[in-house]
């Protein structure tokens, strides 16, 4: 019995310095660029299939991409935070962009 508690505060004591252990690594010895690329990783592989549509400003569906993983909005080169574009890859890799004035609906598939 005594060795069974012994074992069982041994794998408390072996996790916690695991998890410390990964919190400073990943924290403090991973570049900036080096979590950025596993941050587009892992968004790649839990990327979302979606559907975006977009429409005229009478209401009629102007074009419609299917099977997009992830859409991301650019900003300004000034600075002031106004979103200026949106975009995206299709499945076949083409780049797609789209300004604000166009009205678009990204929906889950």
């Amino acid at each position: 019995m005594f060795s069974t508690t012994k074992f069982k505060i041994a794998g408390i004591v072996f996790v916690v310095i695991l998890i410390l252990g990964s919190v400073i690594f990943f924290r403090y010895l991973f570049t900036y660029e080096q979590r950025q690329q596993l941050q587009r990783k892992i968004g790649s592989v839990t990327g979302q299939n979606m559907t975006v549509t977009v429409f005229g400003f009478d209401g009629r569906i102007i074009k419609r991409w299917v099977g997009i993983e992830k859409i991301t909005s650019g900003y300004t080169r000034a600075g002031s935070g106004e979103r200026a574009y949106t975009y995206f890859y299709t499945k076949q890799g083409k780049y797609v962009q789209l300004p604000d004035s166009v009205w678009y609906i990204a929906e889950e598939e």
